[in-house]
């Protein structure tokens, strides 16, 4: 019997220590810096990274669709359908009916970021004023980031909160952010997504007044994002990007108080001509297909949380949930 307590304690402490080995890879115009895979201590400043070094690879962990994971994780496995299936509906928020997917019967999930495994672990990076390293070493009793009750009964929320001043040490502006690198969240020219997932910003939530407010961006590594949703000093949802020329298209306002749920369909491209964006708002469409450029180099990688203009001030927060990436 001892002996089987002291191989399942070995089994776990190994686990353990492959988990702790996954890490996020960020290096962009913004000082997003190379997170070492042994440690989730936080990166060196400016001008002490590592110059050139090659990052490891992610580790390869084994797909799971909704139908393979634990009761823990109720929203996706109802939200999402066998591969191949109808999307069927979408669970309602609480207090609001049943309501059809905007997603079409054909496509497959490839990332899920829900947060039903009861932490930040789905997700590569995090990135705060607390620190810079992989998800699997955040405190979640900082105020930065902590898991919240969801739309849906038994969901978790992630709850993302930017105080004045909340600037990570490799500077830009104040944030809370994920960051997501592994081969499924990253997008290349001509792909295809869906990305569906559900925010609510505070009662109290006061309009930005800085020069930007960004929920969910998809990074170049250089530059502005090319593609990214932003709150406008007038509170409103939009779809920017200031890192290629674009309109930029509402999805609808910001409704203090209440969960909201997104979809939006992207095709991923350079060219302005290729590329395309269209979005729904609870169901409805709200913004019908356009074109515009979507990239700005040949890779993409997904954020989301909060990153504000350092010229705003005040508390900010926001919670989103049910983060889910489809393709055809």
């Amino acid at each position: 019997m001892i002996r089987h307590v002291m191989a399942s304690a070995a089994l776990v402490a190994v686990t353990l220590v492959t988990t702790d080995l996954y890490f996020g890879y960020a290096a962009t115009d913004e000082h997003e810096l190379v997170t070492a895979a042994n440690t989730t201590s936080p990166v060196p400043p400016v001008g002490q990274d590592d110059q050139g070094a090659e990052p490891a690879p992610p580790v390869n962990l084994p797909k799971l669709h909704s139908s393979q994971r634990p009761p823990s994780d109720p929203f996706t496995a109802l939200l999402t359908p066998p591969i191949g299936g109808p999307p069927g509906v979408i669970p309602p928020i609480v207090g609001t009916p049943q309501r059809p997917s905007p997603l079409p019967a054909a496509v497959r999930e490839v990332f899920v970021g829900d947060f039903g495994t009861g932490d930040f672990s789905q997700w590569g990076t995090c990135q705060s004023v607390l620190m810079n390293a992989p998800c699997s070493g955040y405190d979640l009793r900082h105020h930065s980031m902590q898991l919240v009750d969801g739309p849906r009964k038994g969901v978790k929320a992630a709850h993302f909160q930017v105080r004045d001043g909340d600037i990570p040490e490799f500077g830009g502006g104040e944030r809370s952010e994920v960051s997501a690198w592994n081969d499924e969240a990253l997008t290349h020219e001509g792909d295809e997504r869906w990305y569906e997932f559900s925010m609510r910003f505070p009662e109290d939530f006061r309009n930005p007044q800085g020069g930007w407010f960004i929920v969910m961006q998809w990074h170049s590594g250089s530059g502005s994002p090319p593609l990214a949703i932003n709150i406008s000093n007038e509170g409103t949802v939009d779809i920017g990007g200031d890192g290629v020329d674009h309109d930029k298209k509402t999805i609808g306002k910001v409704r203090p108080g209440e969960w909201v749920d997104y979809v939006l369909h992207a095709k991923f491209s350079n060219s302005a001509s290729e590329g395309f964006v269209e979005a729904w708002e609870n169901g409805v469409q709200t913004v019908e297909r356009y074109n515009r450029a979507t990239m700005s180099s040949d890779e993409n990688y997904l954020k989301m949380g909060i990153y504000r203009d350092d010229e705003d001030s005040g508390t900010a927060e926001v919670s989103i949930a049910g983060v889910r990436i489809a393709a055809p």
